[in-house]
Order: structure tokens, then C-alpha cells, then sequence
């Protein structure tokens, strides 16, 4: 009974992925909703960001992990863009 979230998002600044924590924000509150409209228990929700999840340092590290994307997106329940 767990749902899996994809969450992708666009960087709005060079530095930082959400300097202004809006983005985040808008993650929680689809979150919130999911959690409503599937009658889940927040526990039982795994969220993908894909910031955080794929590696940003090592450039081969992360091609592979873009390259492996559409697996991700397969076994998740919910995409959010």
C-alpha cells in the first residue's frame, strides 16, 4: 500500500536548485494532496527527486544515472512536474 512520487523539477538559479524554497514548498503540498486523494499514510509515501538523487558532481555518474530515468519513472505510482 506505499505510493512512489517522481518529482522533477527546473533549476531557477545557477547556484541552487530552489534557493527561495518555493519549489519545496510546492513538493509538500503535492504530497499533502497525494496523500488525500489515495488515503495513504504520509509514512507510506517514497518521494524521487531528482535533484538529490542523482549524483550532480561526477559528470559519467550522472549521465548514467539520466540514462536510467525511465526505469525510475516505471516503477513509481505518481509524476509531478
Amino acid at each position: 500500500d506505499r505510493l512512489g512520487v517522481f518529482f522533477s523539477h527546473q533549476w531557477v538559479s545557477f547556484l541552487a536548485p530552489d534557493p527561495d524554497r518555493k519549489q519545496l514548498a510546492a513538493m509538500k503540498a503535492s504530497v499533502n494532496a497525494l496523500q488525500q486523494r489515495h488515503a495513504r499514510a504520509v509514512e507510506k509515501i517514497y518521494v524521487w527527486v531528482d535533484y538529490f538523487s542523482i549524483p550532480q558532481a561526477n559528470e559519467a555518474s550522472k549521465l548514467q544515472a539520466i540514462s536510467s530515468l525511465p526505469v525510475y519513472v516505471s516503477l513509481l505510482d505518481v509524476f509531478v512536474i
